[in-house]
C-alpha cells in the first residue's frame, strides 16, 4: 500500500486548482470530497464513499486523507487516516454472527488497499495537466 508519493511539477503550479480538479474528478465517481487549502503550498483533501449506515457493518466504505504540500517544483502527497474501522467491524460481526459481513469486509479490505495507488495515479495524471 502506498503511503505517499512525490512528483515534479512545473513552475507556477497552482495547488488550489490541482485540489479543485482532484475533488471534481472524485465527486464524479460518487465520493464525498472535502478540500482544506491552508496556504498556497499546503492542503488536505479528504475522500470518503459509503462510510455510513449499513456499509459500516458490511465494511464496504472507502476513505482516506491526502496531505498535499508544494515545495518549489515538487508536489508531495502523503496518505493518512485510511478507513479501516468498518472492515474490522465487518470481520468481527461476520466471524461471530453470519458469513455475509465477513465476505463483504474482505471485499472492502481489497478496495481500501487498492485505493491509495489508484488515487496516486489519478493525482499524477491531474498534476501533469495543470
Amino acid at each position: 500500500m502506498a503511503n505517499g508519493f512525490m512528483v515534479n511539477v512545473r513552475n507556477g503550479f497552482d495547488l488550489g486548482l490541482f485540489c479543485q480538479n482532484v475533488a471534481q474528478f472524485y465527486q464524479g465517481k460518487g465520493f464525498n470530497v472535502n478540500v482544506a487549502l491552508f496556504s498556497p503550498t499546503n492542503a488536505q483533501i479528504t475522500f470518503d464513499k459509503d462510510t455510513g449506515g449499513i456499509n459500516m457493518l458490511l465494511g464496504l466504505g472507502i476513505g482516506i486523507k491526502a496531505n498535499v504540500t508544494l515545495n518549489g517544483g515538487v508536489l508531495s502527497v502523503a496518505f493518512t487516516d485510511a478507513e479501516w474501522t468498518s472492515k474490522i467491524i465487518g470481520l468481527v460481526v461476520g466471524w461471530f454472527l453470519c458469513l455475509i459481513p465477513f465476505v463483504t469486509a474482505i471485499v472492502g479490505i481489497i478496495k481500501q488497499s487498492d485505493f491509495p495507488k489508484q488515487l496516486q495515479n489519478d493525482m499524477m495524471m491531474i498534476s501533469s495537466n495543470i
